[in-house]
């Protein structure tokens, strides 16, 4: 069975040097969704102090197989902006 890791990254770097035996890169996106979930549900803090979480989800070799991305949105964010005004025309042509 591969091996997949799952590096938190907060802002600092959490390496998981351990692994976890799963069958299939779907099994090892399921956990991730899991593992992120519990860290919210035990230190909701956590996303709220740097205003993202990225857990990274590498295989045996240290390739990036799929990264868990989690932010959060500045309360003065309003449609309109020229970020949404792009994404916006960009979805029209």
């Amino acid at each position: 069975m591969p091996k997949y890791y799952f590096h938190v990254c907060d802002g600092t770097q959490d390496i998981d040097e351990l692994g976890h035996e799963l069958p299939d890169d779907l099994a090892a996106r399921r956990e991730a969704v899991r593992y992120c979930c519990g860290l919210l549900r035990d230190d909701p803090d956590l996303l709220l102090a740097d205003e993202n979480l990225r857990i990274n989800v590498t295989a045996d070799d240290g390739r990036l197989r799929f990264a868990i991305l989690l932010a959060t949105i500045d309360a003065d964010w309003r449609p309109g902006t020229p970020v949404e005004m792009q994404r916006l025309a960009d979805t029209q042509r």
